[in-house]
């Protein structure tokens, strides 16, 4: 019979469960004396198994952890001390052990430690060498995980086996906006892995194929997608990032949007499309709309291309990061992101980018977000990368939303002197700020004058020139192209 414990301070408590048909027997106390026993039946044994999966769940939520009761084995008379440790048997064909209830802890958060624990040593009890593998990548054992995953990738692998890395050399690696350096080393490092493990399963997995580079791969990586998440190994992705889909230039990656609407596993949490971005303005995406629904627990959402559709209805529950980078937002995909439903919102980063790249957006598709009240954990507010920077400055004055914002980010855009006295103006909306980031607009030393009091912290760093031909003077957005 599986046994829980619960151990914290003076409480020191145990659980039984043992499901036999439809019905099951449960056994519980202080650890130490025998306990009372319960037995519950039920209409057939499907409700039985709910109701079982259901109660193991509670349990694990509370803080019991499942524990080994069996007695060590007994040494033959003789043996040697020191016996060679056997090799785990090889699984047996289409061997995956399922316990809802269990599975249902790593779900709600995939960040359980005690959650895998728990499940992987439950998946031994079963036979089924996943579980080693949990406990070894729980260990950070990864040559012997990785031995493992070898000797047994027919079982943890199978058809996936062949597309471990992407198909795409990279030769493009310039930064990208969505790393900072740091991540830069480790993202360069595991970039062509197109899938990381984490506890046993697939973790993340990345998608890229770029037919200039990989003239040889003619499949789609859309069907390796349908393979991931239709594997046993595939159950827990967490992370997926997407970069090119055939022709960098010319092929979007809808048809990879298409199959995660479709099939996106409940623990989802980060999404990040264009990971790897030379020419923004080249860079297709696709259209989002179905996307929503499909990945209701994300958290972190990532996006940098040319062209993207969020839809008319972006419902993201539990989403508390999203940056849009982007050389040319338009009218559309501004209006929707302002109206988007994200009650969970901490960090909220929108480039808009120029009219020569597709830009649209005027500060009409700016104020229904500025006037927004629901937004009550935002902290970061980023309106960047903008062509009417000084139209956002003036808009600031009396700005709901502000109101729980630390951070107020209106860097890489064409503000000039006339948005610092537009800031100046709204100075009791921003006095409350830890920071307000101006960097590399177009600010003369009047301007970072005039700013430089506004709130705890002005940056003011990286001030452009426009151009000025004689007759007509030009700003930029610092990304477009």
């Amino acid at each position: 019979m599986p046994r829980y414990e619960f151990v914290e301070g003076s409480s020191s408590k145990f659980w039984d469960i043992k499901l036999a048909g439809s019905s099951f027997t449960t056994t519980f106390g202080k650890i130490g004396s025998t306990g009372q026993t319960q037995i519950k039946k039920f209409a057939s044994d499907a409700v039985a198994q709910k109701e079982h999966d259901k109660l193991v769940a509670e349990k694990v939520k509370k803080g019991y952890h499942l524990v080994d009761l069996a007695p060590p084995p007994k040494k033959a008379a003789g043996a040697p001390k020191a016996v060679a440790k056997a090799k785990p048997a090889a699984p047996a064909a289409g061997l995956d052990a399922r316990n809802p209830g269990l599975e249902a802890a790593i779900v709600a958060d995939p960040t359980d430690r005690a959650a895998w624990a728990i499940y992987g040593d439950w998946l031994q009890e079963q036979g089924d060498p996943r579980g080693q593998l949990v406990a070894l990548q729980l260990g950070n054992k990864e040559k012997q995980a990785k031995a493992l995953l070898d000797e047994h990738a027919a079982y943890f692998l199978g058809p996936l086996a062949e597309h471990r890395t992407v198909y795409d050399e990279g030769y493009n690696n310039s930064r990208s906006h969505l790393r900072t350096t740091e991540q830069e080393k480790h993202w360069q490092k595991v970039h062509k892995e197109a899938f990381l493990w984490r506890n046993g399963f697939i973790h993340r997995v990345r998608l890229s194929h770029d037919h200039y580079s990989c003239e040889s791969f003619k499949g789609e990586c859309s069907d390796i997608l349908s393979q991931v998440l239709s594997h046993p190994s595939g159950r827990f992705v967490v992370e997926l990032a997407f970069m090119s889909n055939g022709d960098p230039n010319e092929d979007d990656l809808q048809s990879l949007i298409d199959v995660l609407a479709k099939k996106a596993p409940p623990t989802v949490r980060r999404l990040t499309f264009g990971d790897n971005v030379d020419q923004i303005s080249w860079h297709r995406t696709g259209k989002l709309g179905k996307l929503w629904k499909a990945v209701p627990n994300l958290r972190l959402f990532e996006i940098e291309t040319g062209h993207f559709d969020v839809g008319k209805d972006m419902n993201a529950p539990a989403l508390e990061k999203a940056v849009f980078i982007t050389g040319g937002l338009s009218k559309a995909c501004g209006k929707n992101i302002a109206a988007a439903a994200m009650p969970s919102i901490e960090h909220l980063e929108i480039y808009y980018g120029s009219e020569d790249y597709g830009g649209s957006c005027t500060v009409k598709e700016v104020e229904p977000l500025l006037a927004r009240t629901d937004l009550r954990r935002l902290r970061y507010l980023g309106l960047k990368n903008s062509m009417f920077a000084n139209d956002i400055a003036r808009a600031l004055y009396g700005a709901k939303v502000l109101s729980t914002v630390k951070t107020l980010d209106l860097s890489l855009g064409t503000m000039t002197d006339e948005g610092a006295e537009a800031l100046v103006a709204a100075k009791d909306s921003l006095k409350h700020l830890d920071c307000l980031d101006l960097t590399r607009n177009y600010l003369t030393k009047k301007g970072i004058a005039l700013v430089k009091n506004l709130c705890k912290k002005v940056i003011v760093a990286g001030q452009e020139q426009a151009d000025d031909d004689g007759e007509d003077t030009y700003y930029y957005v610092s990304i477009a192209e």
